[in-house]
């Protein structure tokens, strides 16, 4: 009966919910608690977020912010490949798209002005870790843009793409994508003068012309380093393009198992 009910009933159940098992210890955000029931989608949270019963959108106590529950991701399964025409210099062919769940979901999330900041590494990374395992690249990508860490849980979510031997989603993961966040104030200064720093204006694309190509991105660091666990877990996976990258590119020294390992490869 309650599947069945109208939205606003979902919603005020929920609240119901949160003020029954957790409003009295405030360790965890309205936001965080209700999240966390599979009734709770967006048009529901919605409803949660205008009802005239709603508590105060305060964020959980321990980080700060609203944490990610493990059942927006728990059931992801890999996909076979599109097969679709694929967009040339697309290194990442997958089954998934930017349209696919939770992805519309986690927008909402992440840009609604009111609810407190969602914490991407919820749950030791769970949610980085699992889009890598089923190869959900969209979703690696707009965690990793929400500054998810490879880092948690010593590298597992590196550890999964490596032996998924996907040396496009290992780098994508390592390496950062070029993006510098910028502050307010550079934000300001770009919409007026441009991203290059000359004046906009008709003759901003001819000043850019003559200015040449002297100005320099600016290089930013890997998001984890490359350790010989990983190194050796590519070895044993007979990752050959991924331990050719680990020991050329990133200068990772293997140790001696790992030199038997790469030398059975042969």
């Amino acid at each position: 009966m309650c599947k069945s009910a109208p939205t606003s009933v979902h919603a005020q159940y929920l609240i119901g919910r949160y003020y029954e098992h957790h409003a009295r210890t405030q360790r965890i955000g309205v936001v965080s608690a209700v999240l966390r029931y599979p009734l709770c989608t967006q048009s529901v949270l919605e409803a949660i977020l205008k009802h005239p019963d709603c508590p105060p959108l305060k964020p959980d106590a321990r980080t700060k912010m609203t944490e990610l529950p493990r059942r927006l991701f728990r059931n992801l399964s890999s996909r076979p490949l599109t097969t679709g025409k694929r967009k040339r210099g697309d290194p990442y062919p997958c089954g998934w798209t930017e349209h696919d769940d939770p992805l519309p979901f986690l927008r909402f999330l992440y840009a609604h002005p009111r609810i407190p900041r969602p914490y991407t590494d919820s749950w030791d990374g769970y949610a980085l870790t699992k889009a890598v395992h089923v190869e959900f690249i969209p979703l690696v990508q707009f965690l990793l843009e929400q500054n998810a860490s490879p880092e948690e849980k010593d590298g597992l979510a590196v550890m999964v793409a490596i032996r998924r031997k996907n040396l496009p989603l290992v780098r994508l993961l390592i390496e950062r994508d070029g993006v510098h966040p910028t502050s307010k104030r550079e934000t300001e200064m770009e919409a007026s003068t441009g991203r290059d720093g000359l004046p906009a204006g008709p003759s901003r694309k001819r000043d850019r012309a003559s200015a040449g190509s002297t100005a320099k991105r600016r290089k930013l660091g890997d998001r984890i380093q490359v350790t010989q666990d990983m190194l050796k877990t590519a070895a044993q996976s007979d990752a050959r393009d991924i331990v050719e990258y680990f020991i050329q590119e990133k200068g990772c020294v293997p140790n001696m198992q790992t030199v038997l390992l790469m030398g059975a490869m042969r």
